[in-house]
């Protein structure tokens, strides 16, 4: 059958293509924010080479030594560090743990950082100890014995720098944003499967042939109901189902032949989604009142297509 309504539609998703752009749009702002600027990353590494330098310079000092060279620093990778030294000298732990926190503390750098001073002809380690940025959590232990005189390689690696008041905040909202449209988008996929808008567009063509069932016409290729010029949209379970009950109008239909012909091609055979399925089609053909879904209890479904009253 085709019907002339001298109207075409065109169908655009209802709160399913915009809350995922926003929750793109919104990582991405976020990102940008916590980001590091190239320039200033670049400024920070320098200044971490320098500052780790100086700690070498008076860990020799403070063991009375203030001629020999100091070997470059070496990165090992954005957070690792190796301090090697080519003279032999000796230390207590209590001051090249206090050597190295003043060093951080007077240049604002990472308050968690572990150590470790390492032996370099058999690479053993000596000392080592971490601070963990509170008082009660940092690991110190073996103080108090001095290390014999050796050559040594302090390996050094910093802990994440806290993040800001501000960018907490920034963070805690865009959390807070992101989930909400999260939820919004599931919320809408689960109570709203496949509702779309329909806007009318006049062009004066006949639609493509469909099913008439009462007042609507079922369009299964453009998965649609139309009546009195408005659409609505069906989900492809519930064109299918739709096609079983409409091919059988006023006729039961057996349960087992709806979960077979709609689900067991996917491998799997379901009852609760057959009835989820059933009563979200039914509420779509509420619109005309001459259409009635009936559930024939424990037996199946029957479309009742009543006579219109004259």
């Amino acid at each position: 059958m085709e019907q002339a309504i001298g109207k075409t539609y065109l169908y655009t998703m209802k709160g399913k293509l915009y809350w995922p752009g926003f929750a793109i749009v919104l990582v991405l702002i976020l990102a940008a924010f916590v980001s590091k600027n190239p320039a200033q990353s670049a400024f920070e590494s320098a200044k971490e080479m320098i500052v780790l330098r100086k700690i070498a310079h008076d860990l020799l000092r403070s063991a009375g030594d203030s001629s020999s060279r100091i070997p470059a620093v070496q990165r090992i990778s954005d957070t690792e560090f190796l301090l090697p030294f080519e003279t032999a000298f000796s230390f207590k732990p209590d001051s090249l743990v206090n050597t190295i926190r003043k060093v951080f503390q007077d240049h604002k750098l990472s308050s968690r950082y572990i150590v470790n001073v390492k032996e370099q002809s058999s690479g053993e380690v000596v000392f080592g100890y971490a601070m963990l940025g509170k008082e009660q959590d940092n690991i110190v232990p073996c103080l108090g014995r001095e290390q014999k005189p050796a050559r040594y390689t302090i390996h050094i690696k910093l802990g994440e720098p806290p993040v800001a008041g501000t960018e907490k905040l920034f963070l805690g909202w865009a959390a807070i944003g992101l989930a909400g449209l999260v939820w919004f988008g599931w919320y809408r996929s689960g109570n709203n499967p496949g509702e779309k808008i329909v806007e009318e567009i006049e062009v004066g063509q006949p639609i493509s042939a469909g099913i008439s069932i009462g007042q609507f016409l079922f369009d299964p290729q453009q998965q649609c109901l139309l009546l009195a010029g408005n659409g609505i949209q069906l989900t492809s379970k519930e064109t299918r189902l739709l096609e079983i009950f409409s091919s059988d109008l006023n006729q039961l239909i057996d349960r087992k032949r709806l979960q077979k012909e709609v689900w067991e091609d996917e491998g799997v055979i379901v009852g609760r989604s057959l009835d989820m399925f059933v009563s979200k089609l039914r509420k779509k053909l509420e619109a005309d009142p001459t259409v009635q879904l009936i559930n024939i209890h424990g037996k199946g479904y029957k479309l009742e297509v009543l006579d219109q009253p004259i």
